[in-house]
């Protein structure tokens, strides 16, 4: 079973730089989803096989997660150098739509940019940003599984996490 980490990895970075700071509010999901794309494509390419649907969606749920990672670290570097992606969206938002927002949304959007964040806010948006870019990822997956079959024999069983 040939290995997977490589793709992983590679799908991982292009779904990181495609979700970071204002590349990441312009993409929205579909960096998640390209990078699990790009990771299914690579191991399926670079192996000549063909993967079922689960694997593919396995293989793009963890490029999504270390897409994640990568995405994290990246906009906190962006945050330290006075780039802050959070504060331009909501400034955009009420600018576009500040109108139209009652006078309570607006205010709690304000707020919201004034807000000092803790730890538990971090934790939070990285745990529902988690479940989110898996999900993702994986419908990204699995459909780069259907998209890019190469004819080779479809690996059907798998032991361990080494064999992802």
């Amino acid at each position: 079973m040939p290995d997977t980490k490589q793709s992983i990895i590679l799908g991982g970075l292009v779904a990181g730089l495609l979700s970071t700071s204002y590349l990441g509010i312009i993409t929205c999901c579909l960096g998640v989803v390209v990078g699990a794309v790009v990771a299914v494509w690579h191991y399926t390419d670079t192996n000549e096989l063909t993967v079922p649907t689960g694997h593919g969606a396995k293989i793009g749920a963890f490029a999504a997660l270390i897409g994640l990672l990568i995405a994290t670290v990246l906009n906190f570097i962006l945050m330290q150098a006075g780039i802050n992606h959070e504060t331009a969206w909501v400034e955009f938002m009420i600018s576009k739509f500040g109108d139209q927002m009652p006078p309570e949304q607006l205010e709690a959007m304000e707020a919201a940019m004034t807000k000092e964040k803790t730890f538990v806010d971090y934790a939070q948006g990285i745990g529902i940003s988690s479940i989110v870019s898996g999900l993702f990822g994986a419908i990204g997956g699995a459909i780069a599984a259907k998209m890019f079959k190469k004819g080779g024999d479809e690996v059907t069983s798998f032991d361990s996490i080494n064999d992802l």
